[in-house]
């Protein structure tokens, strides 16, 4: 076997009490010690010595120059007049060559308030792309623009070249331009795809949609809806005086005031509206940077996929909790047999909270209800659901979910390649960084494999209170440990794994899809700053030639 480690740069370890990050960044000269996470049940890996370059020569097409995204922009506020550029409805595409179209429009986020966002054909989120595994999918990217875009398909393992990182892989879309993503739809699953291209601005201006592969031959849901949660910085949007020092204000390094579902907030969110004895399939989508947790508030379901991947025979649950990470997918299933309204909501009593809700309505053939009848039973419902009530529910461990079933890889085997990742926030050149293994991308070392090498990774999360939803591009994961302790559920696979403060996994994965691929925290503030690196294979040459003259941002 094998042993490889990311050589490092020792940074200054950074610590804080805060809840509020937003505060810290303003205090970068507040340094202690870091926080010691639970050890996993695995031999230490011993670092390589340092090298006086962090980038192999496979990185050395890459556009460095240019490669990290800007900080969270200042946002342009709402406003009330209706004006001529209003979204319009989310589209369903099931075409297998469709046109998406980058442009700007306001979006209706709340009754009578407008916010300006850019989006894919007009709508926020963008069409739902809709297609069967095994179809060769086409995708056309035409940039009406004043900015360069990109588009990833985050979760779809397809060739390289179509990944959608400028810099990487490709430059980005110029203003005026198009470009042609192909790729085959190989694993049934839900799905989403994003700008990359400065993303952290991009996709908190709506740049983004979904993106789901259905099974040949499958017996569909009677009610199918995918449910995208995400949260907005809005200047014109004033939280109550009782709430103006919450961490929904302040949390994660972004000044977030409205939270939605599919693009609206409160009671503009739309209903799901179902019959009695209907099997419903509902898909939660994470396009956001807050990890959010959802109540369930229904008396039997089984969450039956999580990142596209099923899970093996899932238990039924009732009244539980859902952790959902930035860019996580999760989908649950039940059978509407409650007549009225159940709500299922994010936990916490600030009225940010309380708008992120989805009413379920459930209706026989001679009941209707009006939109005022669901909003007074949400409401209802809601002061009866608080945080005291709710947090005694159980919260989903997929660890121990599901049935186990025989898998790909063990901890006991031997691996080609064995990977750390220690997962931490510093200070490196005078700047606060989030850091891999000390380093700060893109001075960070890659993580070298060759095709059909094993490779086992292990991640630690030593910040004191950030979760940290790490995303491999272009592979799907199994996970094998956390903290020590083997799964005992289903095989878990994964392509975007949330590790919380304290928390150590252990992940496997094959390596079979040559190229050069991100692996990077998905709340995209901690990627800007630094915590990313790229998944290097040792036997691809990439033909891509960056145009130095192009503003290429991969993060």
């Amino acid at each position: 076997m094998r042993s490889d480690s990311a050589s490092f740069r020792p940074v200054q370890p950074f610590s804080y009490k805060s809840i509020s990050l937003f505060i810290l960044l303003m205090a970068v000269l507040l340094l202690g010690g870091c926080s010691q996470s639970s050890g996993d049940n695995q031999q230490p890996v011993a670092h390589s010595p340092a090298s006086d370059t962090s980038m192999s020569d496979h990185s050395m097409n890459m556009d460095h120059s240019a490669h990290m995204g800007t900080t969270a922009a200042v946002p342009e506020g709402s406003i009330t007049a209706k004006p001529a550029d209003v979204t319009t409805k989310q589209q369903i595409l099931t075409a297998k060559e469709i046109t998406l179209t980058a442009r700007k429009a306001h979006l209706e986020i709340e009754k009578g308030k407008y916010l300006p966002v850019w989006t894919f054909n007009g709508s926020v989120p963008g069409p739902q792309i809709e297609v069967t595994q095994g179809d060769i999918v086409t995708v056309h990217l035409k940039n009406e623009l004043d900015v360069p875009v990109s588009i990833h398909f985050h979760g779809i393992v397809l060739p390289v070249a179509m990944d959608g990182v400028p810099g990487v892989t490709q430059d980005a879309v110029q203003p005026g331009q198009t470009f042609t993503y192909t790729f085959k739809a190989l694993h049934a699953g839900t799905y989403w795809y994003h700008s990359h291209q400065d993303s952290l601005n991009q996709i908190g201006k709506g740049l983004y949609g979904t993106f789901i592969v259905k099974k040949k031959n499958a017996v569909p849901a009677d009610v199918d809806r995918t449910l995208v949660l995400d949260e907005w910085n809005d200047p014109n949007t004033h939280a109550p005086d009782r709430e103006a020092n919450t961490a929904a204000l302040s949390s994660n390094m972004g000044m977030y005031n409205i939270y939605t579902i599919n693009g609206r907030s409160g009671s503009y969110i739309e209903p799901v509206r179902v019959h009695t004895g209907d099997r419903v399939r509902l898909r939660f989508v994470n396009a956001g940077n807050m990890t959010q947790v959802l109540y369930i508030n229904q008396p039997a379901y089984r969450v039956v996929s999580t990142d596209g991947e099923d899970i093996n025979e899932p238990q039924t649950l009732s009244h539980g909790l859902l952790r959902i990470a930035p860019g996580e997918r999760y989908d649950v299933a039940f059978t509407a047999d409650q007549t009225g309204v159940q709500v299922i909501g994010a936990v916490g009593d600030s009225d940010f909270a309380r708008s992120m809700r989805i009413p379920v309505v459930t209706k026989t053939s001679a009941s209707t209800l009006s939109d005022q009848q669901v909003n007074d039973q949400v409401n209802n419902q809601q002061n009866k659901l608080t945080t005291q009530t709710v947090s005694k529910w159980p919260e989903l461990d997929l660890t121990h979910y599901g049935q186990a079933a025989p898998s790909q890889f063990n901890l006991k085997q031997s691996y080609d390649r064995d990977y750390r990742m220690t997962l931490n926030m510093g200070v490196s050149n005078g700047q606060t960084a989030y850091t891999i293994n000390g380093q700060a991308y893109p001075k960070a070392d890659n993580m070298d494999v060759k095709t059909g090498d094993t490779v086992k990774i292990t991640m630690t999360n030593e910040s004191v209170n950030e979760d940290h939803p790490m995303h491999l591009h272009g592979h799907i994961f199994q996970v094998l440990s956390k903290n020590g302790q083997p799964l005992t559920g289903s095989p878990l696979w994964k392509d975007t794994l949330n590790v919380r403060p304290g928390e150590t996994y252990v992940v496997a994965l094959k390596a079979d899809n040559p190229g050069i691929w991100m692996f990077h925290c998905h709340e995209l503030h901690h990627a800007t700053m630094g915590m990313m690196i790229d998944l290097v294979y040792e036997d691809y040459v990439s033909t891509y030639k960056p145009n130095p003259q192009v503003n290429n941002i991969s993060e």
